[in-house]
């Protein structure tokens, strides 16, 4: 594990619970625009130096969330302590034992200094649950998820990536995730009419799993967010909370011993 940078300006920031408000002042600085859903927790970094606190109040934040409801690669990585059970029970247990890191954002001006790992590494323990998982495509380029303690599963693709993925295959448009969008829409326009719609039902297709996508109609606009998500797939990461009791248990021995009955 990569130790956090030495700098002087370290001693001056501190982690403290904080608010919604905190969140949408830096939520600008974040990649993904869309919504982070239900927040449980929050945790802030704050400058404690004079004339720095004034410049900026809020250096970091992180916002921890509920979980979705069922993830393949959370079944994997916690060796089934989630599969099983029917809904409720399910939920019950996922509500309990695991919380979501839904967003980790820091102000432009104190990036580069390994503020984002600290921010994860020193609240994890202060969520007060068993399990805290995180899924992100920047932690590929940007791996504080494991500088700060949590374990990278990496999953394959689902049924509907490797069905677009084939569909774009047979079509012909090999390569096509090294290539623009633009260039690709329109490779696709140029296929014989069978083919291009073909293409075009596989895409609509894929776009159900987005809700806000679902009904969008054929354009470059839907091409690039469909390559994009063909391209960018994310990684899934895992924090346990193992106490001296617990320590060499599996996640799986500790779901038997712990599932609701």
């Amino acid at each position: 594990m990569e130790s956090t940078p030495k700098c002087t300006l370290h001693k001056y920031l501190m982690i403290v619970p904080g608010d919604r408000s905190d969140y949408e002042h830096l939520s600008r600085f974040h990649y993904c625009g869309q919504p982070c859903g239900p927040i449980r927790q929050i945790y802030k970094l704050i400058d404690d130096h004079l004339w720095r606190g004034l410049a900026a109040p809020v250096v970091g934040v992180i916002v921890y969330g509920a979980p979705s409801a069922n993830l393949a690669a959370r079944n994997r990585a916690a060796g089934g302590m989630f599969a099983g059970l029917d809904r409720a029970a399910a939920l019950s247990l996922l509500n309990e034992r695991l919380l979501c890191i839904r967003r980790v954002a820091i102000e432009p001006r104190y990036r580069g200094l390994g503020l984002a790992t600290r921010l994860v590494r020193e609240t994890l323990p202060l969520t007060g649950v068993a399990m805290v998982e995180a899924v992100s495509v920047m932690g590929r380029s940007h791996p504080f998820f494991q500088r700060a303690g949590m374990t990278v599963f990496e999953s394959p693709p689902d049924a509907k990536t490797e069905r677009m993925q084939a569909a774009l295959e047979t079509a012909g448009l090999t390569g096509t995730l090294e290539q623009d969008s633009e260039s690709v829409h329109a490779a696709i326009e140029r296929l014989r009419p069978d083919l291009r719609a073909f293409v075009k039902e596989e895409m609509a297709g894929f776009c159900q799993k987005f809700t806000n996508r679902r009904n969008e109609a054929h354009a470059p606009e839907r091409t690039d967010f469909i390559l994009s998500k063909l391209s960018h797939q994310p990684a899934y990461y895992l924090w346990t909370r193992l106490d001296s009791e617990e320590t060499h248990l599996s996640c799986a021995a500790l779901a038997k011993r712990e599932a609701p009955r």
